[in-house]
């Protein structure tokens, strides 16, 4: 969808009670000054509790592993009226960004990384009203568990890549538990939301804890420069449980319509991937879920 953007901010952090302590102490002082800027439609913080081992190919892997797997990996969603929006919060917020990220330094393991998405396609429910409002729409569902699917696609089948992969997708989302997806297309990065500075301000950065901010607040290339070659894709599902994604996409190996359709139009185009892991939402603001069916009209 023209215009509108998705930044996720990925990085894997130690996992014990020390990191979740800091989480809630920066985590909503973060969000409150993210909210402050223009274009800022809403965000979702979600943290890996597993991995849906049919889709991964590995015997390993299991949908519960949020006390085994360390580090473990957080993505935090923010949603923008374009990708423009996003860098200029970071430009203008520097500061303030920069302070409260060095407070999570002791966490940190690998990262921050933050990619920045198109999106494709969506099926998006609108947002539940608050608890014990009034909705003129059905009941929907809560979303206690986020998979996210990575694919990367070999040069010149994007497109076929794209149309496939939203005819499984309309398939899987009758399947009980759905509550939403988003087909993102990676656009590039962004060089601030990952720190990723100017030589010079990395040399200014590795001599405080956040106290003093870097007098060079500019990254080290242009956020469109770091798209990825081959194409880079992130399906974003949302479910009411891990057994109910985890069986939704186990179709596409056990049932004969969808296993043909994502052998032929999905995998047959796939150089890497498709990668799934379970993520369960910590905060939100689903604000975008709102300007996403206004937008769709659904």
């Amino acid at each position: 969808m023209k215009g509108i953007a998705v930044a996720i901010n990925k990085s894997k952090i130690v996992n014990d009670d020390r990191s979740r302590s800091l989480m809630m102490e920066v985590g909503p002082r973060v969000c409150i000054t993210t909210a402050s800027h223009p274009g800022f439609l809403g965000y979702q913080n979600s943290i890996q509790v597993g991995v849906a081992p049919l889709a991964g190919r590995y015997g390993g892997a299991k949908i519960d592993m949020e006390k085994e797997l360390n580090p473990i990996a957080l993505h935090q969603y923010t949603f923008w009226k374009s990708w423009q929006d996003h860098e200029d919060f970071h430009q203008k917020e520097f500061d303030r960004l920069f302070e409260l990220c060095g407070r999570c330094l002791s966490m940190v393991v690998e990262g921050p990384w933050e990619p920045l998405y198109e999106i494709v396609a969506h099926r998006v429910p609108a947002p539940l009203p608050p608890e014990g409002g009034v909705s003129a729409s059905p009941a929907r569902s809560r979303t206690t568990v986020v998979v996210e699917a990575e694919h990367a696609i070999r040069p010149g089948k994007e497109r076929e890549f794209e149309k496939g992969m939203i005819q499984v997708l309309e398939l899987i989302s009758r399947s009980p538990g759905f509550s939403g997806f988003l087909l993102l297309k990676q656009i590039g990065v962004s060089p601030l939301g990952s720190f990723q500075l100017t030589p010079g301000g990395v040399m200014e950065a590795l001599q405080t804890l956040g106290a003093h901010p870097p007098g060079s607040k500019k990254g080290n290339f242009l956020p469109l420069e770091a798209a990825p070659k081959p194409a880079e894709y992130l399906v974003h599902s949302q479910w009411e449980d891990a057994d109910l994604a985890q069986s939704a996409f186990a179709k596409v190996l056990v049932n004969h319509e969808m296993r043909q359709l994502h052998s032929e139009k999905v995998l047959a185009h796939v150089l890497r991937g498709p990668y799934l892991l379970i993520f369960r939402p910590m905060m939100e603001d689903d604000t975008w879920k709102k300007v996403l069916t206004s937008v769709s009209g659904t």
